[in-house]
């Protein structure tokens, strides 16, 4: 048996969990811009966030980092998520 577009039950709660994760950091940028790069991989199972899109994250300079967060906003407030759901842009 499968959970929501196909994948195994224990896929799909990992796939949640890094959701959520971007969610955690999409708060990190909205509460402390200015973040280290160990705030940030210190969040709650960031390890689960896809590898490239870790790096995407570590790499951002400051204007970089204010562009993000303005879009993860927007994101939130128009309850516009990347995947169906809450998800993980919701700010925990």
């Amino acid at each position: 048996m499968t959970a929501e577009g196909g994948m195994s039950p224990e896929t799909y709660r990992e796939r949640e969990e890094a959701r959520r994760a971007l969610g955690r950091v999409a708060q990190l940028f909205n509460d402390r811009p200015e973040f280290t790069l160990e705030e940030l991989r210190g969040l709650e199972n960031y390890e689960l966030i896809p590898g490239s899109v870790r790096e995407a994250l570590e790499g951002l300079t400051p204007d970089e980092r204010q562009a993000v967060k303005r879009i993860f906003t927007t994101l939130a407030e128009n309850h516009f998520y990347l995947e169906n759901g809450l998800g993980g842009l919701a700010f925990y």
